[in-house]
Formats: C-alpha cells, sequence, structure tokens
C-alpha cells in the first residue's frame, strides 16, 4: 500500500522498542498540568481564561468551548478551579501549607508527597471557589449535559438535527483548523464509521495529517492487515482514498504487557474497558511522538466520545466470556450515564499527554448538537449510522458505512487486540488494583465517592448520581 509506514515489529522496530523503554518508569511531568488547555471564544482560540474577574466565573465559562482543567488564583488569594462540562480535560487538587496545588494526573500528586485521601477531584462541569487562609470553599455548577429523550417526529425533524450536527461539526473543524496550524497533525484511523468521519473532515477543513492505527503483532505469518475486516486494512484503504499517509503502529503482546501499569496510572481507571483503549493509545503516542520528532508538539485528531453521545456499545463476547457489560437501563438513561461518566477515567488524553501529544476530540466538542439528537432516533436499529449518512452523504465510503462495529482494542471481527493479549494472560481488572506494583493504585478503590474525592474504580470519578454507571465503565 502507498503512503504506509509501519513502525514496530519489522521495519521501525527499534525505534519504537526505545519509546516504550522511555515510557516506563519515567519520572512525572515537573510542571503542575501536564495536559494542553484548548479554548475557543466565539470560534476562536485563546491562550487563556481569566476566572479572577467578577464573581461569577460561570459566566465567562458559557462563553467557551473547549477542554479545560483551569486554575487560577485571585488577588485575594482564593483559587478558582473549573473544567470543561464533558470533563475530558482532568483536575486534582490538594491543600499545602501554602494554598492549593493542582495537576490533571491524581498520580502526579499523590507521587508529590500527598496522601490519596487528601487529594480531590473537580467535577465536570463544575467551579471550586477554595480559599484555604479563610476556610471557605463552594462547588458550584455551570454546565450541564441535557439528553434529548424521545423519537423523531418526522423525516423533516431527522433532516433538521442532521443539519444542526454537520453545520457544528464543520464550524468545529474550523475550530481545530486555527490551533493545528503550524504543527504536526495526526488522526486516529481504524476505518470504522467514527473515525472516518473525522478524517474526512480533518482533509476537508484542516488540511494534511498522518493517519494513525493500531494493531497488535502475535508475529505469526497471518499478521496485522492480513484480514479483510482488520482495522489496519479497511484504514488503510481509507487513507488511499483520502490521499493521506497512514502510519501503522505495531505492537508485540510483550510490549502491550510492559505498559499496563503506566496505564493505570497515566489513563486513571483500572476498569477493563479503559485499560485496553489506554493501551492502544500508549502505543500510538509513543509512535506519533517519535514520528513527529523535535518540534511543536503533535496534535492528534480522534473519534473518541462520539459513542457516549449516542450509547452506542454492545459487550464483547471473549473465549466465552462477557467483557464490558452495561447496566439495564432505559436508552436515554444510559445514555446520559455514559456522557456524564466521561468525567471519570482518561483512557485518551492523560495516556497520551505523558507521550508528548496533544489530542482534540471533536465529537466531545459537538456535544451539545449530538445529545439534541432524539434518543429514539440514535439508538434505534441502524440509527446511528442513518444519522451519519444524513450528516456526511457520499463524503464517506460507502465500504465504511456497510462496515459492522469494530472497536480499536478488538482490532476486527474477529476477537483479538488488547483485549485478547490481556485475557488470554490472565491480566484483568480483578487483579489489577491489588498486583500492581505501584501500590497508590490500589487505593483508588477505597476512597470516599462524595464531594469530589476519587470513586471505586477511578480516581476522577466525583458525585454519587454517576458513581453507579461509572463503575461499571466509563463508556
Amino acid at each position: 500500500m502507498s503512503g504506509r509506514e509501519i513502525v514496530g515489529r519489522g521495519a521501525g522496530a527499534g525505534v519504537v522498542a526505545e519509546v516504550v523503554a522511555h515510557g516506563s518508569g519515567v519520572d512525572p511531568d515537573p510542571r503542575p498540568h501536564t495536559v494542553t488547555d484548548h479554548l475557543w471564544v466565539d470560534g476562536a482560540p485563546v491562550a487563556g481564561l481569566d476566572l479572577t474577574d467578577g464573581d461569577d466565573p460561570g459566566a465567562a465559562l458559557a462563553r467557551v468551548r473547549g477542554h479545560f482543567a483551569l486554575h487560577r488564583v485571585t488577588a485575594g488569594g482564593e483559587h478558582v478551579l473549573a473544567r470543561d462540562p464533558l470533563g475530558v480535560n482532568k483536575l486534582f487538587y490538594a491543600l499545602t501549607p501554602g494554598g492549593v496545588e493542582s495537576s490533571n494526573h491524581w498520580i502526579d500528586l499523590v507521587r508529590r508527597g500527598h496522601p490519596s485521601e487528601r487529594v480531590w477531584s473537580v467535577p465536570s462541569g463544575h467551579v471550586v471557589h477554595l480559599d484555604p487562609a479563610r476556610r471557605r470553599y463552594s462547588l458550584v455548577r455551570y454546565a450541564e449535559p441535557i439528553v434529548a429523550e424521545g423519537d423523531p417526529t418526522g423525516p423533516d425533524d431527522v433532516g433538521e438535527h442532521a443539519a444542526r450536527v454537520r453545520d457544528r461539526l464543520e464550524e468545529t473543524f474550523r475550530m481545530v483548523a486555527a490551533v493545528a496550524a503550524g504543527r504536526p497533525v495526526y488522526v486516529s484511523l481504524s476505518g470504522g464509521l467514527d473515525s472516518t468521519t473525522v478524517a474526512v473532515l480533518a482533509r476537508e477543513l484542516v488540511g494534511p495529517f498522518t493517519a494513525v492505527t493500531f494493531a497488535v503483532d502475535e508475529g505469526g505469518p497471518a499478521g496485522p492487515g492480513s484480514r479483510p475486516d482488520d482495522d489496519l486494512t479497511v484504514a488503510g484503504r481509507v487513507a488511499d482514498d483520502l490521499g493521506v499517509p497512514l502510519l501503522a503502529v505495531l505492537a508485540s503482546p510483550e510490549e502491550v504487557l510492559a505498559s499496563v501499569d503506566d496505564v493505570l496510572c497515566d489513563g486513571q481507571d483500572w476498569r477493563d474497558f479503559n485499560v485496553h483503549c489506554g493501551l492502544v493509545n500508549a502505543a500510538v503516542g509513543r509512535a506519533v511522538s517519535a514520528h513527529a520528532g523535535p518540534g511543536p508538539r503533535p496534535l492528534l485528531l480522534t473519534g473518541d466520545t462520539m459513542n457516549e453521545l449516542v450509547a452506542d456499545y454492545t459487550p464483547v463476547v471473549y473465549r466465552g466470556r462477557e467483557h464490558y457489560s452495561l447496566p439495564r437501563l432505559a436508552p436515554a438513561k444510559l445514555r446520559r450515564w455514559l456522557v456524564t461518566g466521561l468525567d471519570s477515567g482518561d483512557r485518551e488524553v492523560g495516556v497520551l499527554a505523558r507521550a508528548g501529544v496533544d489530542v482534540v476530540q471533536p465529537y466531545a466538542l459537538c456535544a451539545d448538537a449530538y445529545l439534541a439528537v432524539p434518543t429514539g432516533l440514535v439508538t434505534s436499529p441502524g440509527g446511528k449510522q442513518a444519522l451519519a449518512r444524513e450528516v456526511m452523504g457520499d463524503r464517506v465510503p460507502p465500504y465504511v458505512y456497510e462496515r459492522p462495529k469494530v472497536r480499536a482494542q478488538v482490532g476486527g471481527e474477529e476477537v483479538a487486540g488488547t483485549l485478547g493479549v490481556l485475557v488470554d494472560r490472565g491480566s484483568t481488572a480483578t487483579r489489577w488494583p491489588a498486583a500492581s506494583p505501584r501500590s497508590s493504585v490500589s487505593r483508588w478503590a477505597t476512597s470516599d465517592a462524595s464531594s469530589g474525592r476519587a470513586t471505586t474504580g477511578s480516581p476522577s470519578g466525583t458525585r454519587s448520581d454517576v458513581s453507579d454507571a461509572t463503575d461499571v465503565r466509563e463508556g
């Protein structure tokens, strides 16, 4: 295939081996925040946001779109901390003798000497006002996802929703183009509907980029890309159609297993689904960072959060056992809990940030438009595909619309990927908290679920009204 570069076993294996070794057990980033904030006001990118001017930071935040975790200090010594409405960027804090210390990664604060039970999380869509000297604290919600229930009223209703989603998507990619200028740009591409839509819009509205696809290479004669349903095969076809190069990231089972501890800490979650996804992103992050080389920090666009927005999840059966089980809820309630559960877990942004890669999730920036689509439309059989056809038309190739749903951690219609690697080697969520050599991870399960303290399964869950859903998985 023209334009394909393979990083991993075989060609380029030495580069990945070097990056994998560097990624294991490194010291935490010395900066307080390791994740880049992306903010836009009235469609234009802004370098920061002043939350200290006036008594209502929520009014300033209401004009902002983006992924952010902000910590500002007023002239009077009050600390103001805020997170984006979906909680894409995480924000933890701990009190110090001199004030408040914050980080995007819970583990960084623990490594700096803060006891885990004294590390707190700012909930998504909230502002925290904290004045340690005066012993004052308040937690204020400024945004909340609103999920449309019911069914579409007719064909015209579907077309109107599709038009709003299309307009919001195109507006979002024009916003992204402004922050992508002058940087190496990558797009996660599995060949599925969500990632292909991102790739098509990025090619049209952002410009040239490198597509990147992950696969586990077991080392046998029939390696990744040998089956027509493989992510690598379909992603290569999409990349060729778009005229962009493809970076194929191949990881051996041993390399996958070597990343588990780092993903547990940097992904801030030990539930199977999110760890399996985090392992994919750990390999992608190392490969993208090495491929981009010195210079501006690379920017990766992904299709994450779409599945939460439309509740597009089904369990996967592997070796006779069901994985990624869902709670038995009505569709609208499941959709809301999955979206709210994005507050917890950091399978993508936190993991990739450790590799020096910035992430933008375009679907998360369009959450309001997608959540306004009636639940009965997007959760009905074929409903998501029908909406996508209305939104994208023939801009997405027919073979992508027709492809069955495949998850990156599974790798194809025949289950494999990081799920297969870990299950076959007995590495599961029931063993991780106690078995991890980074013993602080095991303390996540004992933290208080109230008042912004860590919940069972992840250090970043914050509210009791979503704990039942996020205990199942983030989404």
